[in-house]
């Protein structure tokens, strides 16, 4: 299953010098309002947070304009039965890709997801290491068919020829590409982060590789969760943003939420995975502010490794708009924008 990870003793030595060696952040706030350039929501994610991001941009397809997805899968795969559908949605075999293209608009038409249409002409980025032993290639390879009902290929940027693990790839991690291990964050020689942000923003400024102006925020994510209980959809009591200086100062800034994988959250691997992902470098330089929201491992609902919700451990809805933990999610959002996302 996609949830299921490898914890060994050379994982728990390469976590541990990763927290060692990662910066202090701030101590917990409320989280605050920016200005937020029009059209500049942006999600990106791995494994879950791959399947997350899918979910966000259909069914919030009016308010978010692109999309990064690494080692995830089609939208609505596990169809609300994960113990039926999650070997099909790991492996990419048998997932009735023309059936939840079919459910998607029937959402659409009921109103319970924004309209398809909003899906077209739109960045998408998808990578998928030809050495995933967790979540197959043929999975993405579904997802982009799914995606191709709604766009055409021009608008999607595939790389799937990189000899990657299952893994958040980025040049800024110290696991070889073809390894899989905690933190779950593989240096394969590439740059997605410059990668996918280019085709979202266009021509960026060159990365910040030194010390960082922008500040990385730790605030109360359950103001934004049902009965301000975060815990009751697993979900973290505390989540992670990363703020430019000039957003700070009133710079009209874009928003990119960054979603981890399962056992990539804070309560798993610290802030890893929010400090190394690759993108605070390229946000602090180009005015994106960067949102982490977390998850916790849980008992009741059942999800032991932390992952989002992509198969309906939270209840039936989990991917249509009145999803609890997607609820959380763009609360946050539209908190970080002022009000000024149309959700």
């Amino acid at each position: 299953m996609l949830w299921q990870c490898v914890r060994s003793a050379g994982s728990a030595l390469l976590l541990g010098l990763l927290m060692f060696l990662s910066p202090s952040a701030q101590a917990q706030s409320a989280l605050g309002s920016y200005t937020i350039t029009a059209n500049s929501l942006t999600v990106a994610g791995i494994s879950s947070g791959g399947y997350m991001a899918t979910q966000l941009q259909v069914a919030y397809s009016k308010a978010v304009f692109g999309t990064a997805v690494m080692a995830g899968g089609a939208y609505y795969c596990a169809q609300d039965d994960e113990a039926f559908w999650g070997t099909a949605c790991a492996t990419g075999y048998d997932v009735p890709v023309a059936s939840l293209v079919s459910y998607t608009k029937q959402q659409a038409s009921a109103g319970r997801i924004d309209p398809v249409s909003n899906l077209a002409n739109k960045p998408i980025y998808m990578f998928s290491g030809t050495l995933d032993t967790v979540d197959y290639q043929a999975t993405m390879d579904d997802l982009d068919q799914y995606y191709q009902s709604f766009t055409t290929a021009s608008h999607i940027t595939y790389n799937n020829t990189t000899p990657a693990e299952h893994s958040w790839v980025t040049p800024d991690a110290l696991t070889a590409c073809s390894y899989l291990a905690l933190p779950y964050m593989n240096n394969c020689g590439i740059d997605p982060e410059q990668t996918f942000l280019t085709l979202f923003y266009g021509k960026l400024n060159a990365r910040n590789n030194g010390q960082l102006g922008g500040s990385l925020i730790q605030f109360n994510q359950n103001a934004f969760c049902p009965s301000s209980n975060c815990a009751a959809i697993s979900m973290d009591s505390t989540a992670w943003v990363f703020v430019p200086q000039s957003c700070a100062q009133g710079t009209a800034c874009r928003l990119v939420v960054a979603l981890h994988g399962c056992s990539q959250n804070q309560e798993t691997v610290g802030t890893a995975f929010v400090q190394n992902a690759g993108i605070n470098e390229w946000a602090d330089s180009n005015n994106i502010i960067v949102l982490y929201p977390q998850t916790i491992d849980a008992e009741v609902p059942y999800n032991p490794y932390g992952c989002w919700d992509w198969w309906g451990y939270t209840n039936g809805n989990y991917a249509l708009k009145s999803a609890p933990q997607m609820v959380a999610i763009m609360a946050e959002v539209n908190r970080l924008a002022g009000g000024s996302v149309q959700l």
